[in-house]
């Protein structure tokens, strides 16, 4: 009796493959519940996106007002940094990062300028905030630059700065107009990786944001609030593709009297023009999908064809959204091939050196 009891026991507890089936819809479920989340919250973004402008506007205005102090100390890091002596020939070149970068981006580009006679200049800036108020920042730096004396900069901007470059150009409220303004003029703007009609991962700057204020907090130069300070997320709003920003800003004409390049990263390029001159030998062209793929894949972050502006050349470079301008480490001796592009538009060239196309 005892073994039939045994027996009767044992037969009536859940196996190891019940228990696993019987979790499996309860798992399911949770699937689609993030899903449907993620889903709703990218629809939200979307169809209010001047909402939560505000209200990411509305959080950092009112957490600088609860920590003036702290609000303040973080403000006086935001200037323009001079990396080098002032050049001989009084022709500056100033740096502009892009979202959620902390300057490192120029750690390969600032020394080859500096070694060939150039005036190297740093802008730092609240990077998350809207464009708009970045471009009025700096704008605000170069009239402080122009009574400083100097009368002429050329612009080197990555990703984001770009725009913030482009925003100071050509928006009418940021006119420059002597002899009120003082601010040096703009000859020329080489863009590298710039987003000139979005990109779709900005949807996921959060990620940007630790990255660089880890970078900041290592290096002794981050306070605990400086991720709401350095702005509220406005700009990754800003770099939507089809944005009110975008549309605005791509509405204007391109600024005269400023020399404009665009340089664009695409990873695999070498393979690319391999695959596309084997295949013009016995087909003639590249196929029309196999076209769209490589301009949609750029350089991870922007695809060639966001990157492209009317009206300025545009040169492809192989590499990611970060290799095209900066090493990993200091340590590597490997030229970054943006640099020998600006190099050479720098020295008063006409063209640029590489691959010209306006398709």
């Amino acid at each position: 009796m005892a073994l039939a009891a045994e027996r009767f026991v044992y037969s009536e507890t859940p196996s190891f493959d019940e228990e696993i089936n019987s979790a499996m819809p309860r798992k399911y479920l949770w699937l689609l519940v993030i899903v449907l989340l993620i889903v709703s919250w990218q629809w939200l973004r979307t169809n209010f996106t001047e909402h939560e402008r505000q209200a990411r506007t509305q959080v950092r205005d009112s957490v600088a007002a609860a920590f003036p102090e702290m609000a303040s100390e973080a403000q006086e890091r935001f200037a323009i940094r001079r990396l080098s002596s002032p050049a001989a020939n009084g022709r500056e070149v100033l740096l502009l990062h892009g979202l959620d970068d902390p300057g490192q981006v120029w750690m390969n580009l600032a020394p080859v300028l500096a070694a060939n006679g150039h005036g190297v200049l740093q802008l730092d800036y609240p990077n998350d905030q809207s464009v708009a108020e970045s471009a009025r920042f700096l704008a605000q730096q170069l009239e402080e630059l122009g009574t400083e004396g100097v009368s002429r900069v050329e612009l080197v901007a990555h990703s984001m700065g770009g725009l913030v470059s482009r925003e100071l150009l050509t928006s009418p409220g940021l006119a420059c107009e002597a002899p009120v303004c003082v601010r040096p003029q703009v000859s020329r703007l080489i863009m590298v990786g710039t987003p000139n009609h979005g990109s779709d991962l900005a949807r996921f700057r959060a990620l940007g944001e630790v990255r660089e204020q880890v970078s900041r907090l290592f290096g002794g130069e981050a306070g605990w609030l400086d991720w709401i300070f350095d702005g509220a997320g406005e700009a990754g709003l800003d770099l939507l593709p089809g944005s009110a920003f975008l549309r605005e800003l791509n509405a204007r004409p391109q600024p005269e009297g400023v020399r404009m390049l665009v340089i664009a990263g695409e990873i695999g390029k070498e393979q690319w023009d391999a695959l596309d001159a084997l295949l013009q030998q016995h087909t003639g062209e590249l196929p029309q999908a196999l076209r769209e793929a490589r301009q949609h894949l750029g350089d991870g972050l922007v695809s060639v064809d966001s990157a492209r502006l009317p009206g300025a050349p545009l040169v492809r470079v192989p590499g990611n959204h970060l290799s095209i301008i900066r090493n990993v480490s200091v340590e590597s001796t490997r030229m970054p091939p943006a640099i020998p592009i600006i190099l050479q538009q720098l020295g008063d060239g006409e063209e640029a050196p590489g691959q010209q196309t306006g398709n």
